[in-house]
């Protein structure tokens, strides 16, 4: 990312250009760092309250639900997670909002040097401004996602009130390990001594998850052994709502985030905050947590973000989190065709089980991101011949033929066919990567995230996208 960029892409300031520069440096795990740029700004984590989310998916969620629930609950709240995507400083936000775009640039600005003094790294240097900003706002409580794995990751440098591990997959193996327990082991070196572990791991990994809790005088409660939220469970619960039954409570008629793996997530957020309750005998939920969660906003996770059509956006990159997408949109009714919009980046693997999901779609519309890491045309033609599609050459203004598999020279391309040969009753999933999510949202008229809240009318804004009517 970088001023040579198009938009949604490009800095918009030489300050956020600087930081985005620091990309070229790549990953670099360690804990050195951080440590010499936090002790410089006079250790703002000491004097915070921090609940640290990890997870191979659904982390980024999670952390939006603690922080809504807390400020809910009357406490002032700072979030932190990645990756963005309209804009860099929506990482940080205080309070559901984020920070000014110009304050931002001014702190980037001004860290620049001990960045360049510990030679940190583009997410050390983002991790030490979130809790820069997090003490100057004084907050009440911090929730950090952490970025890669754990045991070496900016954010195992801050001390915690809990630890959140969400989900582990295969992702990032070429730096975290080839296997689920290698991948495992590095999320699980967040854990200290006495800080609690929320756990929200399939059943296979919890025996190794409860001996590194052991290990560690970590304290862990899994979720599937104190949380039942199935429906066959709840009997007579309206429809769009579900409950949420605990060991010393139960959460009547919470809204539908929209997918399995987001009702996980609010269940483990709502884990954590009651348990930390009792433990501390703080109040930390609101009195009413349904009408809190009805406010909750996840950009990019299964957001509905237009309607007639209906357009469905999921940062979805990896195995595990695209393949549960995929079937959750398919398993919803629709009297009208499933489109999947799908661009991914070359450096992401995506497991070859997706032949079948993918043909259960009526059209699947590939189209490279404008990003150097996005898979190009042929390389996204590639991927779909290995995934037993038959791709047929691009036509710019056929309307689509049923079952009919495609590549889009670019997004532009592809949003503009769909603008003019979608019917109000198709419904249309965009997904594959964060930067395909920002790119469509973007190409979509949307230039802050906030401007996402709530569903649109799909009408006008496709009608700019194709210049021209949709189809009757």
């Amino acid at each position: 990312m970088g001023l040579d960029l198009p938009p949604p892409f490009r800095a918009g300031d030489d300050a956020t250009s600087w930081l985005f520069g620091l990309n070229r440096f790549g990953i670099r795990p360690g804990l050195v760092r951080i440590r010499g740029m936090l002790d410089d700004l006079g250790n703002p984590e000491q004097e915070l309250q921090t609940l640290v989310i990890a997870g191979t998916n659904g982390k980024g969620s999670t952390t939006r639900v603690l922080a809504l629930l807390l400020q809910a609950a009357g406490y002032k709240v700072c979030t932190f997670t990645s990756p963005h995507l309209l804009n860099v400083h929506e990482r940080i936000m205080i309070n559901d909002r984020p920070v000014a775009a110009d304050d931002f640039a001014a702190r980037a600005q001004a860290i620049k040097p001990l960045t360049e003094k510990h030679a940190a790294s583009w997410f050390e240097t983002l991790t030490a401004l979130a809790t820069q900003i997090a003490r100057d706002e004084k907050v009440d409580y911090f929730c950090c996602e952490a970025g890669l794995g754990g045991r070496l990751d900016s954010t195992n440098a801050l001390p915690s009130m809990a630890t959140l591990l969400t989900t582990v997959g295969l992702d990032h193996q070429r730096i975290l390990g080839e296997t689920l327990p290698e991948i495992a082991a590095e999320k699980l070196g967040l854990l200290k001594n006495g800080v609690p572990l929320f756990c929200g791991v399939d059943e296979d990994l919890r025996s190794q998850v409860f001996t590194a809790a052991v290990t560690s005088g970590s304290p862990c409660y899994f979720l599937d052994e104190l949380a039942r939220w199935e429906a066959d469970e709840v009997p007579g619960a309206a429809p769009g709502r579900w409950d949420l039954i605990l060991r010393d409570r139960v959460f009547a008629g919470l809204p539908d985030p929209g997918t399995r793996a987001l009702r996980r997530n609010v269940a483990l957020a709502l884990l954590t905050l009651s348990e930390l309750e009792t433990s501390s005998g703080r109040k930390l939920l609101p009195d009413e947590v349904p009408q809190a969660l009805g406010n909750l906003f996840l950009p990019g996770r299964y957001q509905h973000l237009l309607r007639a059509p209906d357009w469905y956006l999921d940062t979805g990159h990896n195995t595990q989190a695209l393949g549960g997408i995929l079937r959750e949109f398919l398993a919803a009714s629709s009297g009208g065709r499933n489109i999947l919009l799908f661009g991914s980046m070359y450096d992401k693997g995506v497991g070859g089980e997706f032949e079948e999901i993918f043909g259960q779609f009526d059209v699947v519309l590939g189209a490279p991101v404008s990003l150097p890491r996005s898979r190009t045309a042929p390389e996204l033609t590639q991927l779909f011949t290995e995934w037993g599609l038959v791709p047929r050459p691009w036509v710019d203004e056929d309307d689509f033929t049923p079952g009919e598999c495609t590549v889009a020279p670019d997004l532009a391309s592809a949003l503009k066919r769909l603008a003019l040969r979608l019917h109000p009753e198709d419904r249309v999933l965009a997904t594959g990567s964060c930067f395909t999510v920002a790119e469509v949202m973007y190409r979509l008229g949307f230039k802050e995230l906030d401007q996402t809240r709530g569903v649109h009318e799909a009408g006008p804004i496709l009608d700019l996208v194709g210049n021209v009517s949709p189809p009757e």
